[in-house]
């Protein structure tokens, strides 16, 4: 059991000493290769002037989001899923459910916004210079990040447990509504838009090589 002394504790999955060394030695390769490669990312385009353009600054946020993503929920969900328990209180569990929401949505905000600077450069490159400015860029940014914020702080705040869950366990689970609303605008919406766009992109780029 996740914690003996408990009735209603989750029972612990068992694993061999060989697979709990090789997940833990694997995961955390992962994680501190996440880490390294995007702190590089961030370093370059912050370090040198040459690279302060509107693109840039998306590619940036986005590594700030992903370098989170390997130092936060990588490890705690690598631990859950070795572990097969939760061992962080009910209260970290929201929070942590929070910080990893929050990171995914921002990722995939930013992507977005790559595909919208791409389309602008590709099919309007005249009028990009003026368009697209870095002011403007790093408001559009950072509206994300507090949109995402909201976003998923609204998603947290309406999470029910579940009524049969085991002690020792973070699962947790969405109403109907909820979930809808996750998978449009979390996932339909923002695909949608990144494929029709690049369709776009890929159609000009054909015509301006013939």
């Amino acid at each position: 059991y996740c914690f003996p002394a408990i009735n209603s504790s989750c029972i612990k999955g068992k694993r061999s000493s060989y697979d709990y060394y090789f997940m833990y030695m694997f995961f955390s390769l992962l994680s501190a290769g996440t880490v390294f490669l995007n702190l590089l990312v961030i370093l370059s385009i912050s370090h040198f002037k040459k690279l302060h353009t509107p693109t840039n600054l998306i590619i940036l946020s986005l590594a700030v989001a992903d370098m989170l993503v390997g130092l936060i929920v990588m490890p705690i969900e690598a631990i859950k899923l070795i572990e097969t328990c939760w061992y962080f209180r009910d209260t970290f569990c929201r929070l942590f459910m929070l910080i990893m929401g929050l990171l995914l949505s921002a990722s995939l905000s930013n992507l977005v916004l790559i595909a919208i600077d791409r389309f602008v450069a590709v099919c309007h490159p005249l009028q990009y210079p003026q368009k697209i400015t870095m002011t403007r860029m790093l408001i559009i940014v950072c509206l994300c990040w507090f949109f995402s914020s909201v976003y998923n702080i609204a998603i947290v705040i309406s999470i029910s447990h579940r009524t049969d869950a085991c002690y020792g366990g973070c699962n947790i689970m969405l109403t109907f509504e909820w979930r809808v609303i996750d998978l449009i605008f979390s996932f339909l919406f923002p695909c949608t838009l990144i494929i029709t766009l690049y369709l776009r992109i890929f159609y000009v780029a054909q015509k301006q090589v013939k």
